[in-house]
């Protein structure tokens, strides 16, 4: 029987146990955002969540639901709201012009974002939890980060993320967007939900991809190695934190 690690799935009884032996939690920061047209939407928290699910199931702790809404860049016109890869401002592979992409509806302003994390915080000590692991999603990311002292002031919370404890750029998880590193994580973890075919071979643009070209780059292998560095990584940090 698969040990049960996701928070909504436990009996009380079994949060406790799970609680007592190990008082982490992991909040995978998702997004329903355009990765492509080879990507599902939900890529930034179907990638965390399993990175967090495997640290859970080595080390213990408890894996919180995958949050869908996030901060990012965000332009009005007068007709529309814009925000994220809609808004194309360098780095992808091909250009293209700014528009609405399908499927993105995710974006929240920063200030709102990071009172949503901080009630996290609150209702996660409250709970008796001592460290919480955030990742996924970038601008996410970078909010976390930098609440950190926050959530420790307010909250008596530890905020870590994947990027604290891997420094090879290569290995980073989620260092791009939609691009190699995340397409191979998402081939590694749900290759059932990857359609690289879209846009090879003449099929569809990789618009809105940042990063190195997942068409030539990408494969299982690389994500599995993405993924295996950075469970190593943030058990051993969660390990010494605990200590």
């Amino acid at each position: 029987m698969t040990e049960k690690v996701l928070y909504e799935e436990l009996c009380p009884a079994e949060f406790q146990e799970r609680l007592q032996a190990c008082p982490v939690a992991y909040l995978p920061l998702g997004t329903l955002e355009w990765h492509g047209p080879h990507l599902p939407l939900g890529a930034d928290g179907i990638q965390s969540q399993e990175l967090f699910m495997r640290a859970a199931r080595r080390i213990g702790g408890i894996v919180l639901p995958k949050l869908f809404l996030g901060p990012d860049r965000f332009y009005r016109d007068p007709e529309r709201e814009l925000y994220g890869m809609d808004i194309c401002t360098g780095g992808t592979i091909v250009p293209y012009e700014m528009q609405q992409l399908p499927g993105s509806a995710y974006w929240m302003p920063d200030e709102e974002y990071r009172r949503m994390i901080l009630r996290i915080g609150a209702n996660l000590s409250r709970a008796g939890f001592t460290i919480l692991a955030a990742h996924g999603h970038g601008p996410s990311i970078r909010q976390f980060t930098a609440l950190k002292e926050e959530l420790r002031d307010t909250c008596g919370l530890i905020g870590v993320t994947a990027f604290d404890f891997v420094e090879d750029d290569r290995l980073r998880f989620q260092n791009d967007h939609a691009a190699a590193n995340e397409t191979s994580i998402t081939m590694a973890v749900r290759p059932e939900l990857v359609q690289l075919e879209r846009i090879r071979d003449g099929g569809e643009h990789p618009v809105a991809v940042a990063g190195a070209d997942p068409r030539t780059d990408a494969s299982v292998e690389y994500g599995a190695e993405i993924l295996e560095a950075n469970v190593d990584a943030l058990c051993r940090g969660i390990e010494q934190l605990l200590k």
